[in-house]
């Protein structure tokens, strides 16, 4: 019979054994609740890739040490192959609208600066050779001891139709602008117009009567001259104001992309208050109080758009019929490297609930038929994309004053040279005038025919055919819209029969009613004179091109 088991070594033994079993099972569960985190892991990563394909979004995270960034879906919404994905930062900029590379990197530093989040639009070319408009958002989600961002993720969203909408938006609000000024604006131009035609009438009354005189002595004739030279000047004045007129009008309704410039300030305030002002004297006096500001950089009629929506957003919020018992004030200052427009008005105010909305697209308080609800959100819109600030200070019946500021321009690095006196232009070149109105021909001939051959045509074929038959001239002045050819067409067919006169020819137009035109227009830069031209504008041209060299030296007569 063998020696008994101690009970110690089968206690042991339960106890590995029950080890053994409570090990597996927690294995087991382990397994279980890995496989169950691996299934729900794989399944948000799922939902995760079906919402960023069902979206335009891309995700980003870029590594600002090593300058590494992951993008995935670059080339899905880029339309790039695989191998062209960015792997940098910097390889990624590369892509980014070289007018908005500052605008990118100026949202970089502030996030480096301490701004955890950052937003704005810029411009990506996509492998078709286009560009897209995106908003970037961006935030830091990790910094070093000394408060340095070394790690950055965000997203781009394609918003290029947004902003296309947003295009249609400022246009209709423009023109919603425009129509409700519209009898201010025909009070403006029938001011000048009616003594430029009393006085024209005048002139020519009197040369009449001076030639139906007899016996007009030499004093009478003198006075008579004088009295003529007077009104006439008088009316060349009322002619004028009605151009600057007509030309405020086409800067405001102008459509397109913006043209980014240094913007005078004074000067997109003042055409804005020129073409409110009726509007606003009939609700209230107009206090300006305009300090010498620096420019700013951005498109002047984006600028008076806003300027133009706060004036009359002023005059609508103050009850029509006691004007010299409200006030619209308006200050423009610069403070701090800041260009800043204050407008107040002593109208109704805004309510509070009301405050957090006004800047909501198509949200309005005012009755039908007298608001958008647009123009303060297209207002706001502009603002930001010029990297400027806009807000309201308002209380029920105590009126509001609206606030935007925008950072002032860098001064220009050199001072422009003192231009030197032009030397005399040379007389005797022979021009060719082509357009279709014949008294704008006549006037051509009037202005420069004293120092010039002018020679017309009263379309763009006839004049195709004079050059084609070996007539020569030194310079030529086109219409820009002409029946049956226009100019832009003229240009084109003149470029191929004669390369060195197609360069030579300045265009004149009342105005540009297409998309190619207006690009055709940007192109011709300082060759577009915008009717009505001036004799001394002419003049000033054609010495200009003849002092220049252009001017040829043979000539075949008409």
């Amino acid at each position: 019979m063998s020696d008994p088991v101690p009970l110690c070594a089968v206690l042991s033994a339960a106890l590995a054994i029950a080890a053994l079993v409570v090990s597996l099972a927690v294995t087991r569960h382990r397994e279980k609740r890995l496989r169950a985190a691996q299934a729900a892991l794989h399944a948000s990563q799922e939902r995760l890739r079906l919402a960023l394909d069902a979206t335009s979004e891309l995700v980003w995270d870029w590594d600002l040490c090593t300058d590494v960034m992951y993008m995935p879906r670059f080339g899905a919404v880029y339309g790039y192959p695989e191998a062209a994905i960015p792997a940098t930062g910097g390889a990624f900029m590369g892509h980014v609208h070289p007018e908005d590379l500052g605008k990118v990197d100026a949202a970089v530093k502030a996030a480096q600066a301490g701004r955890d989040h950052v937003e704005f639009e810029h411009r990506v070319r996509t492998g078709a050779g286009e560009y897209l408009w995106m908003q970037g958002r961006a935030r830091v989600v990790a910094r070093g001891p000394g408060g340095e961002a070394f790690r950055m993720v965000g997203t781009c969203t394609d918003v290029t139709e947004r902003r296309r909408m947003m295009e249609r938006l400022q246009l209709a609000d423009r023109m919603v602008s425009v129509g409700t000024l519209a009898a201010g604006v025909a009070h403006e131009i029938n001011n000048p117009l009616s003594f430029v035609n009393a006085n024209v009438s005048f002139a020519v009354e009197r040369l009449d009567a001076l030639g139906r005189a007899t016996g007009a002595g030499p004093q009478e004739v003198t006075r008579t001259v004088e009295e003529c030279r007077a009104a006439l000047d008088e009316a060349a004045a009322g002619a004028d104001r009605v151009r600057r007129i007509v030309q405020d009008l086409k800067l405001l309704s102008r459509t397109g992309e913006d043209r980014v410039a240094p913007v005078d300030v004074t000067r997109a305030l003042e055409l804005a208050l020129h073409i409110a002002g009726n509007d606003l004297r009939q609700r209230a006096r107009v206090v300006s109080r305009l300090a010498a500001v620096p420019p700013i950089v951005g498109d002047e009629s984006r600028l008076s758009q806003v300027f133009l929506n706060l004036l009359v957003n002023a005059a609508q919020a103050i009850p029509e019929g006691r004007p010299e018992e409200n006030e619209i004030e308006v200050r423009l200052l610069a403070v701090g490297g800041r260009v800043v427009l204050a407008v107040r008005d002593t109208g109704c105010g805004i309510a509070p609930e009301n405050l957090k909305r006004i800047f909501d697209p198509f949200f309005t308080t005012k009755p039908v038929g007298v608001g958008t609800g647009l123009g303060l959100a297209i207002s706001h819109r502009i603002v930001a994309a010029l990297g400027g600030e806009i807000d309201v200070v308002s209380a029920p019946g105590a009126g509001s004053t609206f606030r935007v500021s925008f950072p002032a321009a860098a001064p220009a690095a050199v001072a422009p040279e003192t231009a030197a006196a032009p030397a005399p232009a040379p007389r005797g070149a022979r021009v060719l005038v082509v357009d279709d109105e014949p008294l704008f021909c006549t006037a051509m001939k009037r202005m420069i025919g004293s120092e010039h051959e002018v020679v017309t045509a009263g379309d763009a074929r006839t004049a195709l055919r004079r050059i084609e038959g070996g007539q020569v001239f030194d310079l030529v002045f086109a219409d820009l819209v002409m029946p049956g050819m226009s100019g832009v067409e003229f240009h084109a067919a003149l470029g191929r029969l004669d390369p060195d006169l197609a360069a030579r020819t300045v265009f004149v137009t009342g105005g540009t009613f297409t998309r190619s035109a207006a690009e055709f227009v940007e192109r011709m830069g300082d060759r577009v004179l915008e009717k009505p031209v001036g004799a001394e504008q002419v003049r000033a041209v054609v010495a200009r091109a003849l002092r220049a060299g252009l001017r040829r030296r043979s000539a075949v007569p008409a």
